[in-house]
């Protein structure tokens, strides 16, 4: 493989993190990491690494009061990652449990890497734990509360050197609108660039990856949960303002040293990376060793060990007082960081202070549970707790993959049998259709703008699909409450004025926005227009910047750097500040959208090092980058059955059939006698650029 399909590669890989991280894993959309396991070894110890015998979890008496006893909780563990299924999901396993004050276990699994091919040692061997990260920036800021530099109720300009946040609402963003990602920012994600992977890149400041990319608001802060990785990037800088120390040397001090983390850091020093698990990506291609930009991500930098966590865990179980009594967050923090501030229902939370719902709600047994995932490209972790129980869970490893969804669910059948969970009010009686009718319309996720279509298909019941879950039933529990076949519940959410506005379903981890059913309208495209739905549904999203008072001139041709920049708008790919790939960008208007597709994985140039922006794009062309997103991220399979006219370029037919099968289009595609008519050579204009975007984020 060549050094460029390897980039291509890497940086797919890392988009299909930032694309599906925020959507609940209830099925893996990633390929399966290749697995080296030392599978001699058969010994089984309560920390350090492990073997694994062949044992079946199903043998194991279940338990309904939690783990108590070590020797039994390793056997639990040994026996669910020795499963031939959970082997083929990583190579590199560390995870430990601690019960009332106590480490029952912490224990690593498999190997560090292919070339050292060391056992994976819980007290040594190293892993970015990704947006687990989060917990440990929260716990800073209710340091900060405790020692009254920080109110959860002040509005961060106060924070902010002078700077005034763009934001047409009379509410304030507030610290506690950060720690629950209520704040109502547009979305804003690290990109590719945002990975380090050449010694002379100069990684930017904290405060520069700030304020380069400072989102407006957009909605009234507090009525909306969104996953939130700047929200908690700008807690790290608060957190930097508010106590006058650099954030890492802040949680150096006084979080890492006092619990004893001696192997957690979030920057990653030689020592740290030489003790790193080894990644793989999707392709089974190693990942080389990345620094980040900034260095220290607040939101998702934190390298850890299991055992390191496991102290964290036994403090903040404890009240917050570390093994020798120090006093890392008071009980009042504890309590904080341990309670639901923001729910969309009552049997569906959204996030406490740090942490947030799990995603396999349905899994939970009836406990009381607060978690928090994390993905990073090459490695994934769960953390979990039940406050009243003491008990904490944490596991990671080196893959993207669904792992810990399917630990957590083991897990807790396990230990709290027995018990399971049950939504909404016993004897509810289902609504009608006519009162069900408000539920009814298309919603847009707020932060990867999947849409969602409701459907009401009986009394009490909707039909409920979209692109990550395929299509279900769900029956109705309560007024604003439903469950579908599986058991897994969604909720709607009124305004004010009680109209229908959000729901969260299969994104856990973000409401989705009601699309208006009569939006306004364009002087030339009324909602007769044949494109409307398209158009006007766009404009309903926040997609098209055109002035509604002026016409939207549905047929004028769309160039290349125009159609990338829309693109990018769509699926919240953020603008790159790194110099252009190509000669002919650097004064383009569309450049930094450009370069971030570029380092994307997403387009190639139009040979001699140029990409041609100004010149319109060729439908088969427009075919080819969504085809790349979709497919390379797995949201979608290739489908080359489409039969076409003849004039498509041969590296665009696969791309072109699949959008014709994908049914990608609007009404310009033509068919005769099953053969498809998709305009490949033409000019791609913009009513036929708004029906693309718009149907990319239907359900099939």
């Amino acid at each position: 493989m060549n050094s460029k399909k390897k980039s291509s590669s890497c940086t797919l890989g890392f988009l299909t993190v930032l694309l599906m991280a925020s959507l609940v894993a209830e099925s893996s959309v990633y390929a399966e990491a290749p697995s080296v396991w030392n599978t001699a070894a058969t010994g089984a110890a309560s920390t350090g690494s492990a073997g694994l015998p062949s044992r079946d979890t199903a043998a194991l008496t279940a338990k309904t009061d939690g783990p108590r006893e070590a020797k039994e909780v390793q056997a639990f563990l040994d026996a669910f990652f020795a499963r031939e299924d959970i082997r083929q999901k990583a190579g590199a396993i560390a995870v430990s449990v601690v019960q009332g004050g106590e480490v029952l276990a912490s224990k690593g699994y498999g190997l560090t890497g292919r070339t050292l091919k060391s056992p994976v040692d819980a007290s040594r061997t190293t892993f970015r734990i990704a947006s687990v990260s989060k917990v440990f920036t929260a716990a800073a800021v209710m340091q900060l509360v405790q020692a009254g530099k920080i109110s959860l109720q002040d509005n961060i300009e106060k924070y902010l050197d002078g700077y005034h946040l763009t934001n047409p609402f009379g509410t304030p963003v507030t610290i506690g609108n950060l720690l629950t990602h209520t704040t109502g920012f547009e979305v804003r994600e690290p990109s590719d660039a945002s990975y380090v992977r050449d010694d002379s890149q100069k990684p930017v400041s904290l405060k520069e990856s700030i304020f380069e990319q400072f989102p407006p608001v957009v909605r009234e802060p507090g009525t909306s949960y969104m996953y939130d990785n700047f929200a908690s990037r700008l807690l790290g800088y608060i957190v930097q303002q508010a106590s006058g120390e650099p954030f890492g040397s802040y949680m150096r001090q006084h979080l890492f040293e006092p619990l004893g983390m001696s192997s957690s850091s979030f920057s990653l020093s030689k020592e740290l990376a030489g003790r790193l698990a080894s990644s793989d990506d999707a392709e089974g291609n190693p990942i080389p060793v990345y620094d980040l930009s900034p260095r220290e991500w607040p939101e998702g930098g934190m390298i850890s060990t299991a055992s390191d966590m496991a102290l964290f865990m036994k403090a903040f179980l404890s009240g917050g007082r570390a093994a020798d009594g120090t006093v890392i967050l008071s009980p009042e923090s504890v309590k904080a960081m341990s309670a639901y501030h923001i729910a969309i229902h009552p049997d569906l939370p959204d996030m406490t202070y740090g942490f947030e719902a799990p995603a396999l709600s349905s899994k939970t047994n009836g406990e009381s549970v607060i978690s928090k995932g994390g993905d990073i490209l090459g490695f994934s972790s769960l953390l979990w707790l039940l406050p009243d129980r003491k008990t904490g869970v944490f596991v990671t490893y080196n893959a993207n993959q669904d792992l810990r969804d399917e630990f957590f669910a083991a897990f807790m059948d396990h230990y709290y049998s027995g018990h399971p969970t049950s939504f909404g009010t016993k004897g509810f009686k289902p609504q009608s259709r006519e009162v069900l009718a408000k539920f009814a319309g298309l919603y847009s996720d707020l932060r990867v703008k999947l849409l969602t279509r409701v459907e009401v298909s009986g009394t009490g019941t909707l039909t409920v699909s979209n692109l990550m879950v395929g299509r279900h039933e769900l029956r109705q529990v309560e007024d604003t409450l439903f469950i579908d076949e599986q058991g897994k519940p969604l909720a709607f959410k009124a305004d004010n004025a009680g109209r229908i506005h959000y729901l969260k379903y299969s994104n856990l981890y973000s409401y989705a926005a009601k699309i208006p059913e009569h939006p306004a309208v364009f002087p030339d495209v009324s909602e007769e227009h044949p494109y409307a739905k398209y158009i006007l549904g766009l404009k309903a999203l926040g997609y098209l910047a055109d002035d509604l008072s002026q016409p939207f001139q549905p047929g004028q041709a769309v160039t290349r750097g125009a159609f990338v920049q829309a693109f990018n708008a769509v699926w919240s790919l953020p603008e790159s500040s790194h110099p252009p790939a190509f000669k002919d960008t650097a004064n383009s208007p569309y450049r930094r959208a450009i370069q971030a597709a570029v380092e994307s994985g997403l387009l190639e140039g139009a040979g001699g090092g140029l990409f041609e922006p100004d010149r319109p794009i060729r439908r088969e062309e427009a075919a080819v980058i969504v085809f790349r997103l979709l497919a390379g991220s797995g949201m979608r399979t290739p489908d080359s059955t489409a039969k076409l006219v003849p004039g498509t370029s041969k590296w665009a037919v696969e791309a072109v059939s699949s959008a014709v099968v994908w049914k990608l289009h609007g009404p310009e595609i033509t068919e005769s006698k099953g053969v498809f008519d998709y305009g490949p050579q033409r000019t791609l204009n913009k009513q036929e650029l708004a029906a693309l975007l718009f149907t990319m984020l239907l359900p099939d």
